[in-house]
Protein backbone atom coordinates (compact mmCIF):
# COMPACT_ATOMS: atom_id res chain seq x y z
CA UNK A 1 0.00 0.00 0.00
CA UNK A 2 1.15 4.05 -0.80
CA UNK A 3 2.21 5.90 1.97
CA UNK A 4 -0.43 8.83 2.16
CA UNK A 5 2.32 11.35 2.46
CA UNK A 6 4.95 11.57 0.41
CA UNK A 7 8.08 13.23 -0.48
CA UNK A 8 7.01 13.51 -4.08
CA UNK A 9 3.58 15.37 -2.86
CA UNK A 10 5.65 17.81 -0.77
CA UNK A 11 8.07 18.45 -3.76
CA UNK A 12 5.14 19.15 -6.29
CA UNK A 13 3.64 21.55 -3.86
CA UNK A 14 6.77 23.55 -3.48
CA UNK A 15 7.27 22.77 -7.38
CA UNK A 16 10.69 21.21 -7.27
CA UNK A 17 12.30 20.04 -10.00
CA UNK A 18 12.49 16.59 -8.39
CA UNK A 19 11.66 14.98 -4.90
CA UNK A 20 15.21 13.94 -4.01
CA UNK A 21 15.02 11.00 -1.23
CA UNK A 22 18.91 12.32 -0.36
CA UNK A 23 17.30 15.81 1.00
CA UNK A 24 17.06 15.57 4.82
CA UNK A 25 15.17 18.94 4.73
CA UNK A 26 12.68 17.29 2.77
CA UNK A 27 12.29 13.77 3.95
CA UNK A 28 12.49 14.55 7.33
CA UNK A 29 9.66 17.48 6.99
CA UNK A 30 7.70 15.19 5.65
CA UNK A 31 8.05 12.15 8.05
CA UNK A 32 7.60 14.36 11.06
CA UNK A 33 4.36 16.31 9.61
CA UNK A 34 3.31 12.32 8.71
CA UNK A 35 3.88 11.26 12.04
CA UNK A 36 1.88 14.13 13.99
CA UNK A 37 -0.97 13.74 11.78
CA UNK A 38 -0.97 10.16 12.08
CA UNK A 39 -0.89 10.46 15.56
CA UNK A 40 -3.60 12.90 16.20
CA UNK A 41 -6.20 11.59 13.52
CA UNK A 42 -5.81 8.18 15.21
CA UNK A 43 -10.08 8.05 13.93
CA UNK A 44 -8.78 7.89 10.01
CA UNK A 45 -7.32 4.73 10.42
CA UNK A 46 -9.73 1.98 8.29
CA UNK A 47 -9.80 -0.90 5.99
CA UNK A 48 -8.67 -4.56 6.59
CA UNK A 49 -5.43 -4.20 7.43
CA UNK A 50 -6.16 -1.51 9.37
CA UNK A 51 -4.47 1.75 7.05
CA UNK A 52 -4.48 5.60 7.60
CA UNK A 53 -6.84 6.88 4.95
CA UNK A 54 -7.31 10.94 5.25
CA UNK A 55 -9.70 12.89 3.52
CA UNK A 56 -8.51 15.02 0.71
CA UNK A 57 -8.21 18.15 3.22
CA UNK A 58 -6.34 16.47 5.67
CA UNK A 59 -3.78 15.74 2.76
CA UNK A 60 -3.87 18.81 1.62
CA UNK A 61 -3.17 20.54 4.86
CA UNK A 62 -0.39 18.18 5.83
CA UNK A 63 1.43 19.04 2.48
CA UNK A 64 1.12 22.40 3.20
CA UNK A 65 2.73 21.49 6.78
CA UNK A 66 5.35 19.84 5.53
CA UNK A 67 6.10 21.95 2.86
CA UNK A 68 6.19 24.79 5.46
CA UNK A 69 8.74 22.74 7.53
CA UNK A 70 10.69 21.94 4.86
CA UNK A 71 10.79 25.89 3.66
CA UNK A 72 11.75 26.69 7.48
CA UNK A 73 14.64 23.60 7.60
CA UNK A 74 16.50 24.91 3.93
CA UNK A 75 16.04 28.88 5.13
CA UNK A 76 19.45 30.04 5.75
CA UNK A 77 19.31 30.79 9.82
CA UNK A 78 18.11 26.94 9.83
CA UNK A 79 15.91 25.57 12.70
CA UNK A 80 17.03 24.84 16.02
CA UNK A 81 14.22 23.47 17.59
CA UNK A 82 13.07 21.21 14.80
CA UNK A 83 12.43 18.56 17.20
CA UNK A 84 10.25 20.30 19.22
CA UNK A 85 6.31 20.08 18.79
CA UNK A 86 5.82 23.80 20.08
CA UNK A 87 8.73 25.02 16.92
CA UNK A 88 6.52 22.49 14.77
CA UNK A 89 3.15 24.74 14.83
CA UNK A 90 5.04 28.07 15.11
CA UNK A 91 6.86 27.56 11.75
CA UNK A 92 3.05 27.54 10.16
CA UNK A 93 3.09 31.16 11.42
CA UNK A 94 -0.33 33.32 9.41
CA UNK A 95 -1.20 29.72 7.89
CA UNK A 96 -1.45 27.81 11.31
CA UNK A 97 -5.81 28.32 11.39
CA UNK A 98 -5.72 26.94 7.82
CA UNK A 99 -3.29 24.11 8.02
CA UNK A 100 -4.95 23.15 11.52
CA UNK A 101 -8.24 23.01 10.44
CA UNK A 102 -7.52 20.90 6.57
CA UNK A 103 -6.34 18.56 9.22
CA UNK A 104 -8.73 18.70 11.77
CA UNK A 105 -6.60 19.07 14.46
CA UNK A 106 -9.08 19.97 17.41
CA UNK A 107 -11.04 16.16 16.76
CA UNK A 108 -10.57 13.96 19.96
CA UNK A 109 -7.76 11.61 19.66
CA UNK A 110 -9.70 7.87 19.59
CA UNK A 111 -7.80 5.45 21.27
Amino acid sequence: MADWLTIEDVAGWLDLPQADPADDNLSLSTAAVKAAVERRRSDLVAGDPPAFAPSDDVHTGSVIWAAILYQTRSAPSGFSGYGDETQMFDALGARRAEVLRLIGWRRPVVF
